[in-house]
């Protein structure tokens, strides 16, 4: 046994001083330059409330509850109906048609047996002024003015539905942003890291340790890692033009964040207290309680669209060859209208409506299953999402600690490069997850809020 120990101890000395004499192959690898960030120019004015410094996602939003035109679109469609409510009420209110003529006959010349006669003419003025109030229409004018009135008001619970929507949006589009700044950061370290195992590649086929197998593998990963750096940064900046235009200001502003996350919304530890204080708040259940207000409205005004309806007119008519007329005369008299038989135009009417009414309920109903839902999932996505946030530290921990052990394995020659690339490649996806998580933890965050009826 001894003999064959010496024997190998030769050969590993023979070899060693063979290694030694001889130098070390330099592989042919191609170096990878890292690309210049890609950036576009900003716009020539920049808007007065977007300030030059980082924003939360919460000014973001403030910022874009003003610029939206989508908010705007909901208030123009507001003040139409109101608009309508007024146009209704005035059936209810009385109404005063006042107007003044001037007129001048002329009589053609004739002619008799005695000879021709004179051209006659004669002329004068009229002024005239009408009141006329309705008195009674079993309600129908009435119904139409509450019908209007419902409308507007689920106009005005549309408003809050938009900008609810678009706070939620820009939130979403704002953690999305920072969720890329942080992929590229964690790509920039990647490819530190690459650079650095290159290093010491190198150093150890320089020294006559290493492989040149090693480098090469080197070079290909920072190949790789200058390529992933690219493409998050890409993300970054179309997430930035994405963020700005949900903003409603010019896509090419630039926009920092601030390194601060979503807040926990209180009391969101009970899921049933949850779901009544979002069929509460929810806009979208004001919303469609005023619709189904409006159409039940609608089939009791639909009913009485053929009954009579009484009205009473008081006319004051002036009349006289000067002006002022000096002839006075006043009108007064009560009018019935009446259609009892239309052709079948209430009944369809009626019909109309009723199905109005039902398609309306059934949309309440369905949004209450809606918003429960929306709630529960909301509820569930949030709390898994913090609970990856301690896993993800802990991935992140251990991965930083293999790679330092296999580094360190490696220069002192114990392991091999495969090792260091594996070690590296997990601590690569431990950050990306761990990045990926905090995002995870501020949409759905976010989406809790906007589930409820916060913003």
């Amino acid at each position: 046994m001894r003999h064959y120990i010496k024997i190998a101890t030769i050969l590993i000395g023979m070899a060693t001083g063979l290694q030694a004499q001889t130098p070390p192959i330099q592989p042919k690898i191609q170096e990878t330059p890292l690309p210049p960030r890609v950036e576009i120019a900003a716009p020539a004015n920049r808007p007065a409330d977007v300030p030059n410094r980082p924003l939360t996602a919460d000014e973001a939003a403030a910022i874009a509850l003003y610029h939206q035109p989508s908010i705007s679109t909901a208030r123009a469609a507001a003040e139409a109906a109101q608009g309508r409510v007024g146009q209704v009420r005035a059936g209810l209110l009385p109404s005063l048609n006042a107007g003044t003529s001037y007129t001048n006959t002329a009589i053609s010349p004739s002619t008799s047996s005695g000879g021709p006669v004179g051209t006659a003419s004669s002329s004068g003025y009229q002024v005239t002024a009408n009141i006329r109030q309705l008195v009674f229409d079993f309600s129908h004018t009435r119904d139409l003015v509450n019908q209007a009135a419902a409308q507007h008001t689920a106009a005005n619970a549309n408003i809050g539905k938009v900008q609810a929507d678009v706070v939620f949006q820009v939130k979403q589009a704002f953690y999305a942003y920072a969720q890329n700044q942080r992929l590229a950061s964690v790509n920039e370290a990647n490819l530190r890291n690459q650079q650095s195992h290159l290093a010491s590649a190198q150093a150890r086929l320089d020294a006559g340790l290493g492989l040149p197998a090693d480098v090469v593998r080197a070079e290909t990963a920072i190949a790789n890692a200058t390529f992933n750096l690219s493409l998050a940064r890409n993300n970054a900046s179309v997430a930035a033009v994405k963020l700005a235009q949900l903003m409603g200001i010019d896509p090419r502003t630039p926009i920092e964040t601030a390194d601060a996350g979503e807040p926990r919304s209180s009391g969101v530890n009970d899921l049933n207290a949850l779901v009544d204080t979002a069929l509460k708040q929810r806009p979208e259940m004001q919303q469609l309680q005023s619709t189904l207000q409006a159409a039940s409205f609608g089939v009791k005004a639909a009913k009485t669209g053929d009954n009579p309806s009484i009205g009473a007119t008081v006319g004051w008519l002036q009349r006289g060859s000067a002006f002022p007329p000096d002839k006075n005369s006043l009108t007064y008299g009560v009018s019935l209208q009446w259609t009892p038989f239309d052709a079948g135009l209430t009944k369809g009417r009626i019909k109309e409506a009723q199905a109005n009414l039902q398609t309306q309920q059934s949309a309440y109903e369905a949004q209450i299953q809606a918003i429960v839902s929306e709630v529960s999932q909301a509820y569930l996505n949030m709390i898994t999402a913090e609970q990856r946030i301690k896993t993800s530290d802990a991935e992140v921990a251990n991965a930083e600690e293999g790679l330092r052990l296999t580094d360190g394995r490696y220069i002192s020659g114990l392991g091999t490069f495969l090792d260091v690339l594996d070690a590296q490649t997990a601590l690569l996806t431990a950050k990306t997850n761990r990045v990926n998580a905090q995002s995870a933890v501020d949409q759905a965050r976010a989406a809790m809020a906007r589930a409820v009826g916060k913003f």
